[in-house]
């Protein structure tokens, strides 16, 4: 007499726990290429040349003053996973006055370079992000063959949803060439 009830209890906790398994999944729906394109407009403010999506993120390409860049978000939460440089700012060339033979063409000096100092690479990312970060949080790198750079720890306070990345920053431009999000 008590195996009767045995195995309307057990089909009832075996529904259960596919409810609860299976929930997470439902519920969190995706965000439309709209919406994830929105989401990248707030804080990237540019022209969005093309936009896909994989099965958990967007890959947005966008065109800024800076240049051309590719930036990963997540599909469900809309946050920034990644973000790269693929294409610097054209730069029109200055056409040089036509001369007439009584005048003479200016001597070329050469063109110092300079390096931003950390200081400045610290403020750049902070910046870029805005977010908050000091000194002590940038570290210089010049490997041989590539051009110098800064890499700077930025923190984004956002209430609860605090987050880091690191955003690395050409030490001759001053150009953001990076950032990587901490998960």
């Amino acid at each position: 007499m008590k195996k009767k009830w045995v195995w309307p209890v057990g089909i009832i906790l075996l529904v259960v726990c596919l409810v609860f398994w299976l929930a997470p999944s439902i519920s969190a729906k995706d965000l439309t290429e709209e919406e994830a394109n929105s989401v990248v407009l707030e804080k990237y403010p540019g022209d969005i040349i093309k936009t896909t999506k994989t099965k958990d993120e967007y890959q947005i390409e966008i065109k800024l003053e800076t240049g051309v860049y590719v930036i990963k978000i997540d599909a469900k939460s809309g946050d920034v996973l990644s973000l790269a440089q693929t294409e610097k700012p054209v730069q029109v060339e200055k056409e040089e006055p036509v001369l007439t033979n009584e005048e003479e063409k200016p001597a070329e000096e050469p063109a110092e370079v300079t390096l931003i100092t950390k200081q400045e690479a610290v403020k750049i990312a902070a910046n870029h992000l805005k977010g908050m970060a000091d000194e002590d949080d940038a570290e210089f790198h010049a490997i041989s063959g590539q051009s110098p750079y800064y890499l700077v720890e930025v923190e984004i306070e956002n209430g609860e949803d605090d987050r880091e990345a690191v955003v690395q920053v050409d030490a001759y431009t001053g150009e953001v060439k990076s950032v990587d999000w901490d998960d």
